[in-house]
C-alpha cells in the first residue's frame, strides 16, 4: 500500500538526481526513490535514472528524450503524452504503466514487462486502487493506443493482452517478443523484425506487415486475412489455426461470373452487365480490397475476417451481413443499407458512411440525399476512428467499447444507441 501522489520541487528533484548519480558511481549517495512523485511536464532529457524507483510516478507530458531508465521500477507510472524518444527502458518493470499518446520512437524496451497491473494507494484511512484519470472507465487490455515505437527495440519484451490499436512499430525489433492476445488493429509493423515472436490469438485487422521478418513467428489462431502481407514470406512461420486470405480466384466459378458482370454493370452505369445478387454467400476471409460492389444485393452475406479495405458498397443492400473482424479501412458505404449488421471488432477507420447524393438518369443532381442505415447494427469493439457517419441512422446500434475518436456523427440518428458514454 502506497501514499497518495506527492509534489516535488525542481530543486528537490535536482538533489535526488545528484544523490542518485553518486549512488550509481558507488560513491555513497542514495537510490532515487520517486515513488508516487508528480513530475508532470519536467524536462528530463538524458537523465540517468538507472535502477531508480518510480512506482506510480506521474510523468505526463514530460520530455524524456534519451533518458536512461535501465532496470528501473516503473510499475503503474503514468507516461501519458510523454516524449521518450531514444530513451533506454531495457529491463524495466512496466506493468500497469500508462503510455497512451507517448512517443517512443527508437526507444529501447528490450526485456521489459508491459503487462497490465494494479496499484493500491492509501488515502487517509482508506485503500484506493490507482486508476489514471485519462481512462476513467478502465480497460481490459493494457493501453498503448497510438503509441509511436518506430524503430524501437523490443526483443524478448512481454506485451501480452495489450491494446496497440493504431500504433506505429515500423522497423521495430520484436525478436522473441510475446504479443499474445493483444490488439494490433491498424498497427504499422512494416519492416519489423518479428522472428520467433509470439502473436498467438492476436487481432491483426488492418495491420501492415509488409516486408516484416516472420521467420519462426507464432501466428496460431491469428487472422492474417485482413492484414497487409506484401513481401512477407510465411513459409517458416507457425500458422496452426491461423486464418489466411482467400483470393477471388478461389471462389466458385458462378460467383466469379456474377462479380465480373457486376463490375461491367458499375463501369457502364447500368447500360450493360448485371447487378450482383449474392445474398447469403460465404465470403469470409476473402480479399476484396478495392473491389466495387456498389448497388449490389448482399443480404446476410458472411464477410467475417475479410479484407475489404477501400471497397465500395455505395447504395448496396447488406442488411443482416456479418463483418466481424473484417478490415474495412477506407470502405465507402454511403447510402447503403446495413440494418442489423455485425461489425464486432471490425476496422472501419476512415470509412465513409455519409449520405449518397441521388442523381437523375441524365446524371444531374436530384437535390436529394439518401442516408445510410445502420439501425440495430453491432459495432462493439470496432475501430471507428475518423469514420464518417454523418446523417446515418444508428437507431439501437451497439457502440460498446468501440473506438470513436474523431468519428463524425453530425446529424446522425442516435436514438437508443448503446454506448459507455455520450456519443456526439
Amino acid at each position: 500500500m502506497l501514499p497518495r501522489r506527492k509534489n516535488i520541487s525542481p530543486a528537490d528533484f535536482a538533489k535526488v538526481l545528484a544523490e542518485h548519480r553518486e549512488w550509481l558511481a558507488e560513491r555513497g549517495g542514495s537510490l532515487a526513490d520517486l515513488t508516487m512523485a508528480n513530475l508532470a511536464g519536467y524536462n528530463l532529457t538524458r537523465a540517468d535514472l538507472r535502477k531508480a524507483k518510480l512506482v506510480g510516478a506521474n510523468l505526463c507530458d514530460s520530455i524524456l528524450i534519451r533518458a536512461d531508465f535501465r532496470e528501473a521500477d516503473l510499475f503503474a507510472a503514468d507516461f501519458c503524452d510523454a516524449n521518450l524518444s531514444e530513451s533506454n527502458l531495457s529491463g524495466c518493470d512496466l506493468r500497469g504503466t500508462y503510455l497512451r499518446g507517448a512517443i517512443l520512437d527508437h526507444a529501447n524496451l528490450e526485456n521489459t514487462d508491459l503487462r497490465d497491473g494494479t496499484l493500491a494507494v492509501s488515502e487517509d484511512t482508506e485503500l484506493r486502487i490507482l486508476t489514471h484519470s485519462h481512462d476513467p472507465q478502465g480497460r481490459e487490455l493494457a493501453d498503448l493506443t497510438g503509441v509511436q515505437l518506430v524503430g524501437a527495440r523490443l526483443s524478448q519484451a512481454t506485451i501480452i493482452q495489450t491494446d496497440l490499436t493504431g500504433a506505429s512499430l515500423q522497423g521495430a525489433v520484436l525478436r522473441g517478443a510475446d504479443l499474445s492476445e493483444s490488439n494490433l488493429t491498424d498497427v504499422d509493423l512494416s519492416g519489423a523484425n518479428l522472428s520467433e515472436a509470439n502473436l498467438a490469438n492476436v487481432d491483426l485487422c488492418g495491420t501492415n506487415l509488409a516486408g516484416a521478418d516472420v521467420r519462426g513467428t507464432n501466428f496460431e489462431n491469428a487472422n492474417l486475412a485482413a492484414c497487409g502481407l506484401d513481401g512477407v514470406d510465411l513459409s517458416l512461420a507457425k500458422l496452426k489455426g491461423a486464418r489466411v486470405v482467400r483470393e477471388l480466384s478461389e471462389l466458385d466459378v458462378d460467383i466469379r461470373r456474377v462479380l465480373r458482370e457486376h463490375a461491367l454493370w458499375v463501369s457502364s452505369f447500368g447500360v450493360s452487365g448485371e447487378r450482383a445478387v449474392l445474398d447469403g454467400n460465404d465470403f469470409s476471409y476473402v480479399d476484396f480490397r478495392g473491389f466495387n460492389l456498389s448497388g449490389a444485393t448482399l443480404k446476410d452475406v458472411d464477410f467475417t475476417g475479410a479484407n475489404l479495405a477501400g471497397m465500395e458498397m455505395t447504395m448496396a443492400n447488406c442488411s443482416g451481413a456479418k463483418f466481424s473482424k473484417a478490415n474495412m479501412m477506407g470502405c465507402v458505404m454511403c447510402g447503403g443499407a446495413f440494418k442489423g449488421c455485425d461489425f464486432e471488432g471490425a476496422n472501419l477507420r476512415n470509412g465513409q458512411a455519409g449520405p449518397q447524393e441521388i442523381l437523375t438518369r441524365s446524371g444531374e443532381s436530384a437535390n436529394k440525399n439518401w442516408p445510410s442505415n445502420f439501425s440495430d447494427a453491432n459495432f462493439s469493439r470496432a475501430n471507428l476512428i475518423k469514420a464518417n457517419f454523418s446523417c446515418a441512422d444508428l437507431t439501437n446500434a451497439n457502440l460498446m467499447q468501440a473506438k470513436t475518436s474523431r468519428t463524425n456523427f453530425t446529424d446522425a440518428t442516435l436514438t437508443s444507441v448503446i454506448a459507455e458514454g455520450r456519443v456526439d
